[in-house]
């Protein structure tokens, strides 16, 4: 019983002295920069957020950057829509997109919204910057905050809980 109440605080606390590398943070970040930028209702954000989800990255990282760029998203709606509606309309991609369209999950990417489209390209664009900006600031950040939330005897007794639940010890 005690396991149902503690378990949120120890994910928390793990995930901000869990043992991921710097590299596994800026993945989750970079991942969930783009499920943030992206509309939610189609399917490319719904890959790219089983990607976060399955794969071995910080996923606190990659919920902070859903996030905060859910709201950076909302921002940009409207130079993504006109950017979206200029690779939409160019001639030599129109071909490609209307296969892409009429294949059987085409409708669900969502490549033939302006939106979706023009946000994925910020995305793509954004995506290898805010890989290496998250990769420096976890390399630097990570550590102290680490070390200063380890002096505290609840943060150890939380990390302690979450060994004692694995092992089958639950009060």
């Amino acid at each position: 019983m005690l396991n149902l109440f503690l378990r949120p605080l120890r994910i928390f606390a793990q995930a901000l002295i869990g043992n991921d590398t710097p590299r596994q943070t800026a993945w989750g970040f970079a991942l969930g920069m783009m499920v943030g930028l992206l509309p939610k209702g189609n399917l490319i954000a719904a890959v790219l957020a089983m990607m976060l989800f399955g794969t071995k990255v910080n996923r606190a990282a990659g919920l902070l950057g859903i996030g905060l760029f859910s709201y950076a998203g909302w921002v940009l709606d409207d130079f993504a829509h006109r950017l979206g509606s200029l690779v939409i309309t160019w001639q030599p991609v129109q071909p490609t997109l209307a296969w892409l369209y009429e294949q059987p999950l085409g409708p669900f990417v969502g490549l033939n919204n302006t939106v979706v489209m023009g946000q994925l390209l910020i995305g793509l664009y954004l995506f290898y910057p805010t890989y290496r900006v998250s990769r420096v600031t976890a390399t630097y950040i990570r550590p102290r905050i680490h070390a200063y939330l380890m002096k505290y005897r609840v943060i150890r007794w939380l990390r302690g809980a979450e060994v004692g639940a694995q092992w089958g010890f639950e009060g």
